[in-house]
C-alpha cells in the first residue's frame, strides 16, 4: 500500500480508549449516569433490606462514596468532550 491510500486514523489518549469496554462504542453521558445510578440505588437496597443496622449503614456510606466519585469521573470525562465525540466505525 503506498501512503496516499492509507487513512489518519483520530487519535484518543489511552485512558479515553481504555474506557470504551465500560461505555461502549457511543458513549452517552447520560446513560453512563443512568447506571451509576442504578447500580448505586441496587447497592443501597440490597445492603438496607438483609444487613442489620450498623453493617448497612456503614456499605451504605461507602457506596454513597462510590457514587460520588464515579460521578466526578464522569463530569471529567464529559469536559474531556469524551461523551461527544462520535466513534469511527468501519
Amino acid at each position: 500500500m503506498s501512503e496516499d491510500t492509507l487513512e489518519e486514523q483520530p487519535r484518543n489518549s489511552a485512558f479515553l480508549t481504555g474506557l470504551e469496554f465500560l461505555t461502549g462504542d457511543d458513549p452517552n453521558a447520560g446513560s453512563f449516569l443512568l447506571v451509576v445510578g442504578l447500580v448505586t440505588c441496587v447497592f443501597i437496597a440490597g445492603f438496607q433490606f438483609t444487613l442489620p443496622a450498623p453493617v448497612s449503614h456503614l456499605l451504605t456510606g461507602l457506596v454513597l462514596v462510590v457514587a460520588i466519585i464515579s460521578f466526578v469521573i464522569g463530569a471529567v470525562l464529559d469536559i474531556l468532550d469524551y461523551f461527544e465525540t462520535p466513534s469511527d466505525v468501519s
